[in-house]
């Protein structure tokens, strides 16, 4: 088995500690959570005396930029630029940068990030992947009219309560009408990559793209959030990406 990578991720918006923390979540063996830091201070203090392996680094961060930060370090880890804008790409690979991911970033072109850096280590580079890029709960199956559907868990993008169905969004655009209830196909999920918003909305964590008041963004819809649910939301998206390190 390969070494799991330590990865520290710094980022000042929490929402991008939560999708790339859901991320890591799913790929046990590979990668290692090393922490999260909210701004290029924070994590050159933390760099001084946490040893990690690779660094998901944000570019747009106030104060000292993720550019910045990457200058100032005299022997950097493998750095994974993380932002919406393709402007600084020359910067990065200047800067001799290990990867550049735009965000919102997709499960699928994380791994491929994750498996490059593996090949990069010796010991390494002969270790098939394959096994363990999915969690344990790779796929389920649902009750729909046609029979029972295998849906992979990666595509499924939020599930919703329709009536005495269950309506599931696919990252295709397909909707699938199961006759599944809510509570029975949110214990079916992997506890880790979905949270429950609404009575009606259960979303994957890793689709998440904006959180603005009662408004959750997934993919391009706009979701509805439970001011019964709302506490959890928020320390999901913002104290779970602040746990200790």
């Amino acid at each position: 088995m390969p070494v799991p990578l330590r990865c520290l991720v710094v980022d000042d918006e929490p929402l991008a500690h939560t999708v790339l923390r859901a991320h890591l979540d799913r790929l046990p063996g590979l990668v290692a959570w090393a922490g999260s830091c909210y701004g290029g201070a924070e994590a050159l203090a933390q760099l001084h005396t946490t040893p990690v392996d690779v660094l998901f680094l944000d570019v747009d961060m106030p104060g000292l930029t993720g550019l910045d930060l990457l200058r100032a370090l005299p022997q950097p880890p493998a750095v994974v630029l993380c932002t919406a804008h393709a402007t600084h790409a020359l910067d990065a690979f200047e800067l001799g940068v290990a990867d550049y991911l735009l965000k919102p970033i997709r499960f699928e072109r994380f791994v491929k990030t994750i498996s490059r850096l593996h090949a990069g280590r010796p010991a390494a580079s002969a270790v098939p992947l394959a096994p363990a890029v999915e969690p344990a709960t790779t796929a389920i199956f649902l009750k729909t009219d046609a029979g029972m559907e295998r849906v992979r868990v990666a595509d499924l993008h939020f599930i919703e309560g329709y009536g005495n169905f269950v309506k599931c969004h696919l990252a295709s655009g397909r909707v699938l009408l199961t006759a599944e209830t809510m509570k029975q196909l949110e214990s079916q999920l992997p506890a880790t990559q979905f949270l429950r918003i609404h009575k009606s909305y259960v979303v994957n964590l890793a689709n998440i793209e904006r959180f603005s008041g009662n408004i959750l963004v997934v993919g391009t819809r706009e979701l509805p959030v439970g001011s019964t649910y709302r506490p959890d939301v928020l320390r999901q998206l913002n104290g779970a990406a602040r746990e200790p390190k």
